[in-house]
């Protein structure tokens, strides 16, 4: 049982554990298959067991994307965390939780029910705190009509009107959304179903403004709106994740007002799988066990306090990495700097930069998911999690790519000859150095040529010493 939730059961799901077992061992084995028909594999393997679990089975029940379902169970999980814990990487720098993803599929691809699914504990916590709330609004209501005589009657002082704190916004405005979050100081989700009605309103009330509020928001910069009417709002440690869903031919609005300059595409975790089909359906039931396992993982977090200091302000739990796992960090950083700084395009030297932050909080949420999970005490940020984080954002660092020549409307190979073509087409889509050379020459490119050729970040990554992959 989990120590953090006694509702909590991974062990039997109710059936014999070995047959578990077996159909688990079946059900990744069949995906291993599936997945090595693909190019950008989502790593599932580096959730903890029971997530996985919920991603293999809402995917052979449901027909959920793996990538969909993975991506939208971490959404979740940094809405639950909020402002409860933070990750530093050395004095001063620390980050939080905070993600703005988009799941990006053409029409019917079921795009959105991942994300149903994954918020569901979240909305079921909105509607109980609704009801909470409409019923001190109706008992401040009544208070509020009664005579100065029958107040003093009954000693009563002036009410205080009731707020609803909850956890997810749709439609808002920042005002709108700097009101509520006035009120939940541990953070807000803002789960938009289709992202380009998001990003197309944003200056529908205040010119430049709306753009510049969530460029600050993702870094959790204070919030500070004065209103015409009504009083000023200050937010001094903001806390907003965002998701929502776009279609392959809406990216391109991304591209307009700037969003390419300013950075605020590079804050996108695009997820776009390869080769998305509609699926068919599926006879399989889902076992009600999976559910009540996500709602009890996702309890935990939600159930997390939330420290206040003396202006009642958050002050979140801190967590460390542990000296592998800091070590990790340092040498992927490294890596991806270098990346950064011989990028062709500034696009892609932004996105990589970026990268570099989500790396961290991607590490933060795998490591309070394993908490949430029985795997981990939360103590530090372990080697586990950074590994897997790792993985997270090699997946996603193709995904922007891909996402980068959607918006941009080219393919990077259109800038190289016929001859670069024909190789790039010709190579596995893993291969090591000393096969790729042997191809090159074989067509007639030098080895120099083709040790430059491998150099081009847009095409390929290097998976390790001497082995890399094909990125488009």
């Amino acid at each position: 049982m989990n120590k953090h939730n006694p509702q909590f059961d991974f062990a039997g799901f109710g059936i014999d554990s070995d047959a578990l077992k077996s159909e688990d061992e079946q059900l990744i084995n069949q995906f291993k298959d599936a997945e090595k028909e693909r190019e950008n594999i989502f790593p599932v393997n580096v959730f903890p067991l029971p997530i996985q679990q919920i991603i293999l089975s809402t995917n052979e029940s449901l027909s959920f994307p793996i990538d969909f379902i993975g991506a939208s169970l971490l959404f979740a999980s940094s809405v639950a965390i909020g402002n409860t814990h933070k990750v530093e990487i050395k004095n001063g720098f620390q980050e939080s939780a905070v993600l703005y993803l988009a799941i990006v599929a053409r029409a019917g691809t079921n795009k959105s029910h991942p994300l149903t699914f994954a918020l569901n504990p979240l909305v079921e916590q909105d509607k109980i705190s609704y009801r909470q709330y409409e019923q001190e609004r109706l008992d401040y209501e009544q208070v509020v009509n009664l005579s100065k005589k029958e107040k003093e009657k009954q000693a009563i002082d002036g009410p205080i009107k009731p707020v609803w704190r909850k956890f997810l916004l749709s439609d808002f405005t920042p005002e709108a959304l700097a009101e509520v979050h006035k009120f939940n100081k541990r953070g807000i989700g803002v789960y938009v179903d289709e992202l380009a009605g998001w990003f197309k309103n944003f200056n529908r009330y205040n010119k430049g403004s709306e753009m510049e509020f969530w460029l600050s928001a993702w870094n959790s910069k204070p919030i500070n709106i004065d209103r015409k009417t009504g009083e000023p709002v200050f937010i001094p440690l903001p806390f907003i994740s965002v998701a929502g869903t776009i279609q392959n031919g809406l990216l391109n609005e991304l591209a307009k007002n700037s969003r390419t300059q300013n950075g605020f595409i590079d804050r996108i975790l695009f997820v776009i799988p390869d080769n998305i089909q509609k699926p068919y359906w599926s006879e399989t039931e889902l076992n009600p066990i999976i559910e009540k396992n996500w709602k009890a993982i996702i309890s935990s977090l939600m159930n997390l306090p939330i420290n206040l200091d003396e202006t009642f302000s958050p002050i979140p739990e801190v967590l460390r990495f542990t000296p592998q796992a800091k070590e990790l960090l340092f040498d992927w950083q490294r890596n991806n700097a270098d990346q950064c700084n011989d990028a062709e395009f500034e696009a892609i030297s932004g996105i990589y930069s970026k990268l570099e932050m989500y790396v961290v909080r991607l590490a933060l949420i795998l490591e309070m998911m394993r908490w949430a999970c029985n795997e981990g005490d939360k103590q530090f940020v372990g080697i586990e999690s950074m590994q897997g984080a790792i993985q997270l954002i090699e997946y996603f660092k193709k995904s922007a790519v891909k996402a980068y020549s959607i918006i941009s409307n080219i393919n990077p190979l259109d800038k190289f000859s016929s001859d670069k073509h024909a190789l790039f087409n010709a190579l596995p889509d893993t291969f090591k150095t000393e096969e790729g050379l042997k191809l090159a020459i074989n067509m007639g490119i030098p080895e120099r040529t083709f040790k430059r050729f491998l150099n081009e970040q847009e095409l390929f990554n290097r998976r390790s010493r001497g082995e890399y992959e094909k990125i488009i």
